[in-house]
């Protein structure tokens, strides 16, 4: 399976790293489509800012989605309005599929696992409220004892979500464990022509083309991209160049924070820009002590120096 790769590869929404930066390096390295982070839809329909700041977008974004998640259909539909209203996102996508405690605790993410007719619910009032397409992640059930997809693949048809995506656990699993790549293929055979995405650990294009031998219309990668955007063309790029492009990126959209935060766009830039750092430079000469040292970098001139740092052991 050599050149372009046969389906589309697409950025998974990750609570705290899916931002636009994030978003513009990974489309620039191939990624289909692209997704917010978790985005709350309580925060959305009460205009509580640090939720709508999840919301901005950057111009040169082709292909954003919007990720919202709550347990009650009626504030979903109103977020999914105001969402629409904003003319920044090609669609929305609802999470049914997270894990986190402090998502579950809400009755929202996989809790709508335990309570099909609630997802159902919340489906045809978010499809019924808005003309951008919806789309759906998910799991395979609450756990191995009880897969519930083939409850959910009826319940996404009736609805009208045009695909729905399905990470190839079940929650008991968290983010961990086997991925059910034999369930998947189950899911595509049964799915009665709506297009079906997958997701679970792909990291390269060996996994990628596992995935996408189950017959899935698309794949989503989380973690892999995190540590490189390249993910997207199968291939590492340039880490220094990544890392001053991403930083540049980053302190535009805190700047866009400002009118309600106690930081200034450097020092949240620098702040959220450090955990993305030792990613792009792991397993190379200098990386672990500059590990250590993490918390020592304040100032943006701190992190071009560190970056320069790594581009004199590349010389």
């Amino acid at each position: 399976m050599a050149g372009a790769f046969p389906i589309p590869l697409f950025l998974a929404p990750m609570a705290e790293f899916t931002s636009p930066p994030m978003r513009v390096l990974c489309e620039a390295c191939g990624a289909a489509r692209t997704h917010t982070e978790m985005v709350n839809a309580e925060g959305v329909c009460r205009g509580a800012e640090k939720t709508l700041f999840l919301l901005e977008t950057f111009g040169e974004e082709q292909n954003p989605w919007a990720h919202l998640y709550g347990a009650d259909p009626t504030r979903l539909a109103e977020a999914a309005r105001r969402v629409e209203a904003t003319g920044r996102f090609k669609g929305i996508d609802l999470n049914a599929g997270c894990p986190v405690p402090r998502i579950t605790g809400q009755g929202a993410g996989a809790a709508l696992l335990t309570d099909l007719p609630r997802l159902g619910r919340i489906l045809d009032a978010i499809v019924s409220a808005i003309r951008l397409p919806v789309t759906l992640k998910t799991r395979l059930g609450p756990h191995p004892a009880k897969p519930v997809w083939r409850e959910v693949l009826s319940i996404a048809r009736s609805s009208g979500v045009t695909a729905v995506t399905f990470h190839a656990r079940y929650t008991s699993q968290g983010h961990a464990g086997a991925v059910h790549l034999g369930a998947l293929g189950e899911i595509v055979a049964a799915a009665e022509g709506l297009p079906i995405h997958g997701n679970g650990s792909v990291t390269d294009r060996p996994s990628a083309e596992a995935m996408a031998a189950t017959g899935v219309h698309g794949i989503q990668i989380a973690r892999a991209a995190l540590d490189n955007p390249g993910v997207f063309m199968f291939r590492r790029v340039d880490p220094c160049a990544l890392a001053e492009r991403h930083l540049a990126l980053e302190l535009r959209y805190r700047a866009l924070a400002e009118r309600f935060s106690r930081l200034s766009a450097e020092e949240a830039a620098v702040l959220t820009f450090r955990k993305h750092l030792f990613r792009y430079f792991k397993g190379m000469p200098g990386a672990n002590a500059m590990r250590g040292n993490l918390m020592r970098l304040r100032t943006l001139a701190d992190l071009h120096a560190a970056i320069a740092t790594f581009r004199g052991h590349m010389v």
